[in-house]
């Protein structure tokens, strides 16, 4: 690897000060214009690029935010970094985006790289991992060494940060209230999120929704993405359902893709609901009823939370902001004939 050119060896090159070579690349007044031009003209000669990250530590600011992901393959967390991107940019930072891969491990070394590279703040949804532990150590170093913290969609009450989630039991208690209003009764909640503290909250709305219409009869299915169709046919096995509740929007298409090859129509014998309004969901066949995470808002939102705890000068008390979901009613739900 080539070694990267110093402002010093622009300077020894020109016998130059390097504050006169300093001025002269950030178009100071005091440096005429003659010497701006081949001091420049040398700089680009020498392949010389400025150390965004030394500038940063002169000025205090890098002018760049940390993100942490779970992981990239959720249409939600693509959705959601689209929000942070524009606001971010807006604003005139830069986003480093790390993903965690719902390891605990990879969660503390992206935040200690992040730190190294001395970001403004961290802005993270928590691997599933570190959720399961509730092991927060590596987060509290992080507000320990003052740099801002907010936490999104995934999070945890042991730390002491801002944070932005949505409504998650409400966005279930909704969905499943809407699926006993068209008709349905034996209802199953299918997650792939079960060890999160959003899918926790989307379980007890559901189980909520349920005990609202006077039935105790809950019926669960907890797997993952890889286990969902031996899980799922199992469970059709043994169980009459005309509706199902997922966790997320692969669950959902995955979920139909199983009823199917079951010999299961959607909506015809089974209504499946998922969360997150993508693509995916518009575009399938039937297109998919879903609970919509307004991902990009709470992106937005997360950022600007970061920027003004960057830019606050008085210590205030840690807050959570809720922002509320939308039921988006299309075709792999139907209200079923009495």
């Amino acid at each position: 690897m080539a070694t990267k050119t110093t402002l010093k060896a622009i300077a020894e090159y020109l016998n130059l000060s390097i504050s006169t070579v300093s001025k002269a690349l950030a178009d100071s007044k005091e440096i005429s214009e003659p010497t701006k031009i081949v001091v420049k003209n040398t700089a680009r000669q020498l392949k010389y690029r400025p150390n965004a990250m030394a500038r940063g530590l002169k000025n205090n600011h890098t002018m760049t935010l940390g993100v942490v992901i779970p992981n990239i393959l959720h249409t939600f967390f693509a959705k959601v970094l689209m929000g942070m991107e524009e606001e971010a940019h807006k604003n005139g930072y830069n986003l480093v985006t790390c993903i965690s891969n719902e390891s605990l491990a990879k969660e503390k070394q992206s935040l200690n790289m992040l730190c190294d590279v001395s970001v403004d703040a961290i802005i993270i949804s928590l691997a599933s991992e570190t959720q399961q532990t509730e092991e927060i150590e590596h987060l509290k170093n992080i507000l320990h060494y003052d740099i801002p913290l907010v936490m999104f969609d995934r999070v945890s009450s042991l730390v002491d940060c801002d944070s932005v989630v949505i409504n998650d039991y409400k966005g279930a208690f909704d969905a499943t209230s809407y699926l006993m209003e068209i008709g349905c009764k034996n209802i199953a909640f299918l997650s792939c999120l079960s060890k999160t503290s959003v899918g926790k909250k989307r379980l007890t709305g559901y189980e909520d929704a349920i005990k609202a219409k006077g039935s105790s009869t809950t019926k669960i299915i907890n797997t993952s993405l890889n286990n969902l169709d031996a899980d799922l046919n199992t469970f059709i096995s043994n169980n009459a359902i005309d509706a199902i509740l997922t966790t997320d929007e692969s669950s959902a298409i995955y979920t139909m893709n199983t009823l199917r090859t079951n010999g299961l129509e959607v909506p015809h014998d089974v209504s499946v609901i998922g969360f997150t309004d993508g693509n995916l969901a518009r575009n399938y066949f039937p297109s998919v009823t879903t609970v919509n995470q307004q991902a990009e808002i709470m992106g937005s939102k997360a950022i600007k939370i970061a920027i003004e705890n960057i830019n606050r000068t008085v210590t205030k008390a840690a807050s959570q902001e809720i922002i509320e979901t939308e039921l988006v009613i299309r075709n792999s739900t139907r209200r079923i004939n009495f």
